[in-house]
């Protein structure tokens, strides 16, 4: 795959400095464009190989299929029985369990606008902690001298984390004491304490989990409060 990389800079003169990769050059007035085929290092896949995975459809019917996730298109694709590459519909009623991990596709907010897109919960409960597993390009850059090679462009783990509460679209959040307690406050108190009892580092995903684990225990206490029948023999 190629990315092209735009230089832009106000020349005096048609010169330029010639670069090793062969610029095709385009002048508009005091304009001056460069254009250079640039490699990509890295991968858009979290893994490359595909490996077995099951879809499951509507809580009920399963398929089993090579698959593998893209992580910059946010795509799964799988091999059809033909061996065939085909891409998985993104549609809410398929969960998909491939390697170990499960990907539901979520609606989340994303740019002011709701969006679609593949996560993977960490945690169960009312407030479920989301991964979006995604990957991006970074752009090439320039050499700063005629002699110097392209730096190439290259694809970067860019992870994000995401909040559901209830049946509201994803929200985007930065770990941190100060997001987590926000969207758990209607139990401020109860959630500061068991944050300050535990010592927890809201920073730390593990600690974060272990708090939304708390938070949904509280919220399945006030829904099935204890009833006298319950100590009965």
């Amino acid at each position: 795959m190629k990315i092209i990389c735009l230089l832009t800079f106000l020349v005096s003169t048609m010169g330029f400095s010639q670069y090793n990769g062969n610029p095709q050059i385009m002048t508009h007035g005091q304009l001056e464009l460069a254009f250079y085929d640039a490699p990509i290092t890295g991968t858009q896949y979290l893994n490359e190989l595909y490996q077995k995975g099951t879809a499951i459809i509507d809580n009920d019917k399963e398929e089993s299929r090579l698959m593998r996730y893209n992580a910059y298109t946010d795509e799964i694709e799988f091999l059809s029985k033909e061996q065939k590459p085909l891409k998985l519909l993104k549609r809410e009623n398929i969960i998909v369990n491939l390697d170990g991990k499960i990907y539901e596709v979520k609606l989340y907010y994303f740019k002011n606008k709701i969006a679609k897109g593949y996560f993977n919960p960490l945690n169960k409960g009312e407030v479920v902690l989301y991964l979006q597993p995604k990957k991006r390009l970074s752009f090439a850059e320039a050499p700063d001298n005629g002699y110097d090679d392209l730096n190439p462009a290259k694809y970067e783990v860019k992870f994000e984390y995401y909040l559901k509460k209830g049946d509201k679209p994803l929200t985007k959040i930065e770990p941190g004491k100060k997001d987590i307690l926000y969207y758990l406050s209607d139990r401020r108190e109860e959630v500061k304490s068991f944050v300050s009892a535990n010592k927890l580092k809201l920073r730390k995903v593990t600690d974060i989990i272990a708090l939304l684990n708390y938070y949904n225990g509280l919220l399945e206490s006030s829904e099935n409060p204890l009833s006298f029948s319950s100590f009965e023999q």
